[in-house]
């Protein structure tokens, strides 16, 4: 370190500024959020934004939905029956979901799936606002 001059520091400091960039393309972006009044209130403190809709591949199915549920701090989705199959994902923050008898928590990126008819409540016990993402499987 001793033998670094001027020229040498300069041209180490450019390296590291040039080099910085590629260091962050490869960092995920966080989940975007929504705001207070995006989507429609279904249960106080529970809302749901539509992202999109389309015919199924799948035969069993005649539609395919994606939405976002958002819940924030200390809400609950209570307990009613599923209206069709769904798949679901909690990609913002974490849900306590119970099932039936059967209760577990939801982090970002844990996944599971619902029956049609099966029961189910969700509640955002956490500080933050927690964000599920659900596939809707519309009957034929």
């Amino acid at each position: 370190m001793e033998d670094m001059n001027r020229r040498s520091a300069m041209a180490l400091g450019l390296t590291v500024a040039a080099a910085a960039p590629l260091i962050t393309i490869g960092t995920p972006a966080e989940a975007a959020m929504y705001g207070p009044e995006d989507g429609k209130e279904f249960h106080p403190g529970v809302r749901v934004v539509m992202l999109g809709k389309r015919d199924s591949m799948i035969p069993a199915y005649k539609q395919v939905q994606l939405s976002d549920t958002v819940f924030q701090p200390g809400s609950t989705w209570p307990d009613e029956a599923m209206a069709n199959d769904m798949v679901c994902t909690v990609i913002e923050g974490e849900l306590e979901i119970t099932q039936g008898e059967m209760k577990f928590t939801c982090k970002g990126g844990d996944v599971y799936s619902c029956g049609k008819d099966t029961h189910e409540s969700a509640t955002n016990k956490g500080t933050t606002a927690a964000v599920m993402r659900v596939v809707d499987l519309l009957p034929a």
